[in-house]
């Protein structure tokens, strides 16, 4: 196994899933990642849950991260994530990064939107009804900014 790729932030916000990505990444940070979003989010199967997702600096994913990243996002969808926020004021690789979350979100029945700003996020999904604790995304802000 190679070592991993990328880096991230998890953190719980209610009904939200909030994660921070560093790119680029490849398939084994995607397992790494996997696991603790999966260890994140096993409270809130069964339900409806959503996820933001904000990508920081050359957020790319290589050609096997991103068939791995889609598979695993497929793979939630039945246990009850439904809508997911990207948000992309941060990365300096927007289009290239843009579609290939396209490509990965393309057709597994998840509403997107790509957003420039977390508050834009959290409106779009409040306005969707999601709960999403404030607090938790205060959180969540600091340790990204401690990053």
């Amino acid at each position: 196994m190679q070592y991993a790729h990328g880096e991230f932030i998890v953190t719980r916000c209610g009904s939200a899933i909030v994660t921070q990505a560093y790119g680029p990444w490849n398939r084994e940070c995607v397992a790494l990642f996997a696991k603790e979003y999966r260890e994140k989010a096993e409270s809130l199967f069964g339900q409806t849950w959503c996820n933001i997702v904000c990508v920081s600096g050359e957020s790319l994913l290589v050609p096997d991260a991103e068939a791995s990243l889609r598979e695993r996002t497929a793979a939630m969808h039945p246990l009850g994530l439904t809508h997911v926020a990207l948000v992309m004021g941060d990365s300096s690789a927007k289009a290239t990064t843009k579609a290939q979350l396209k490509r990965v979100y393309r057709d597994i029945n998840i509403d997107t939107i790509f957003v420039d700003f977390i508050a834009q996020a959290v409106e779009w999904l409040t306005d969707k009804g999601f709960s999403i604790e404030q607090e938790n995304i205060s959180e969540h802000l600091e340790k990204v900014a401690l990053k």
